[in-house]
């Protein structure tokens, strides 16, 4: 297969960028070329996929191939035979699986997204829920959510918002795939929403939209949550350029790839014509949180919640050996008890975004805390402890105080000890607000006999909490 004649190449030198914390590569021309290399996937410690797309008598076509890392580089690709089509893109790959998943476009222009077993290398598309036809049906993502297998897709079907929208199936344990959903106006617009990615590390769902065309070209956004509910979508900043970004992807917590036309990525004739694959690694740990919103207050109220009577039920202790990660374990490995006491959407959410939710943010911010310390600042927690109305007065007093001493216990042991020293020396200082169940709502249940509305309503589940109110930087 002929390849476009290389005319003029300006810039072979990698490109390494540093914008809030983050290192951005240009991968070398043993993956990048004048045509558009697109979708780089990294699948183990030395191999990855990724598309690249040539011009052939006119049109483009587009193919996968497989590299190799030895000595810190990514060598030059190999065609990865998958068929008889025209083009092939888009590789979804999920590590405890032995299936991949890519876009076939036949030579008729249909659009389809194919499965293919990698011991028996044989393809398959996808039913007519997924590949609907009529419709353009491409960049599959298979992730894991929740004991789940969940399949991202695009496409441009009726009952979306406009455009190409992005869509999800549930996969059952069968490998039957349930009927596709849209994401939701928080992920798509009239515009087009393309190339998704589900960073299980974090629970965000990473993609490109050209809601911005006019201004910025293709934007990465992401949005926290999982299927269709959704936090507010918010531009990924550190990796958008005035050009077009977009399939992202995530190798491990921190780093991963995305493709762009920005300078310095190849072209024959016309500057910014064509996507390369860029490399890029968070400098820190947690800046993926840190670094979207100005301050880390913007986080605040953090809000940590327990399981009733925890920790350590039936005692007037004000004190535990604990520490609040315990604590959160413990009362997620509770869903299905929840559920079952009260099978509700509401309380599904609740363990997904709200509990899990607060709990990232709370890793996020004692990093943030920890390194302003380490720079030479002092800072003050305010922290308030809750309590649900199921006991008596004094007794939810003290298991406030159990609470906030299970966030101190974690305090002590975060970063192997690192924020214990400066409790020590005064440089840290957390202030108690115990309020036991003062506060709480009059509409949440104190009957014991009634563990429905007193332990598993969504009301008494937010009372048993302790919250992070106020940072001070002294």
């Amino acid at each position: 297969m002929p390849k476009i004649l290389v005319k003029i190449i300006l810039i072979f030198i990698p490109f390494i960028s540093l914008s809030q914390e983050v290192k951005i590569e240009h991968l070398t021309k043993n993956i990048n070329t004048v045509g558009a290399e697109l979708n780089f996937v990294q699948t183990n410690e030395n191999t990855a996929f990724y598309t690249s797309s040539t011009l052939e008598e006119g049109e483009y076509q587009s193919l996968i191939f497989r590299t190799k890392l030895e000595n810190g580089e990514w060598k030059k690709g190999r065609y990865d035979y998958l068929g008889k089509a025209y083009s092939y893109a888009n590789i979804s790959y999920l590590k405890e699986e032995r299936y991949i998943y890519y876009s076939v476009i036949d030579k008729f222009g249909n659009s389809k997204i194919a499965i293919r077993d990698y011991k028996k290398p044989v393809t398959q598309f996808l039913n007519n829920k997924i590949n609907l036809p009529y419709s353009v049906n491409t960049q599959a993502h298979k992730t894991a959510y929740n004991g789940k297998s969940v399949l991202y897709f695009v496409s441009d079907r009726k009952g979306g918002f406009g455009g190409m929208d992005i869509w999800f199936s549930v996969v059952d344990k069968f490998g039957n795939y349930g009927e596709p959903i849209n994401a939701g106006e928080r992920v798509n617009t009239k515009h087009n929403e393309i190339t998704p990615f589900y960073n299980l590390w974090r629970g965000e769902l990473f993609y490109s939209s050209d809601r911005d065309l006019k201004e910025n070209g293709i934007d990465i956004y992401k949005a926290s949550g999982s299927l269709n509910l959704w936090h507010k979508s918010e531009k990924v900043k550190e990796l958008n350029s005035k050009e077009d970004d977009l399939y992202l992807s995530f190798y491990d917590e921190y780093s991963g790839y995305f493709s762009s036309n920005r300078s310095p990525s190849l072209f024959e004739n016309e500057e910014n014509c064509c996507n390369d694959i860029f490399s890029f690694q968070y400098l820190k740990k947690d800046t993926l949180i840190l670094t979207f919103n100005d301050t880390i207050k913007k986080h605040l109220p953090i809000k940590l919640y327990f399981h009733n009577d925890e920790p350590d039920p039936r005692t007037t202790k004000t004190t535990t050996s604990k520490t609040y990660k315990d604590s959160y374990v413990s009362y997620y490995i509770l869903k299905e008890e929840y559920l079952k006491g009260n099978p509700n959407i509401e309380i599904e959410n609740f363990f997904e975004l709200t509990l899990k939710g607060n709990y990232n943010k709370l890793n996020s911010t004692l990093s943030y805390v920890l390194q302003s310390l380490k720079n030479g600042g002092k800072m003050e927690l305010h922290i308030k402890g809750f309590a649900s109305p199921l006991h008596e007065k004094q007794y939810n007093i003290n298991l406030s105080k159990r609470r906030i001493s299970s966030f101190i216990n974690l305090i002590n042991t975060f970063e192997n000890g690192e924020l214990k020293s400066y409790l020590e020396i005064g440089n840290l200082k957390i202030i108690e607000f115990p309020y036991g169940e003062k506060q709480s709502q009059k509409n949440v249940s104190d009957n014991p006999k009634d563990r429905k509305k007193s332990v598993y309503s969504k009301e008494s589940m937010l009372e048993r909490k302790i919250e992070i109110v106020e940072i001070i930087e002294l």
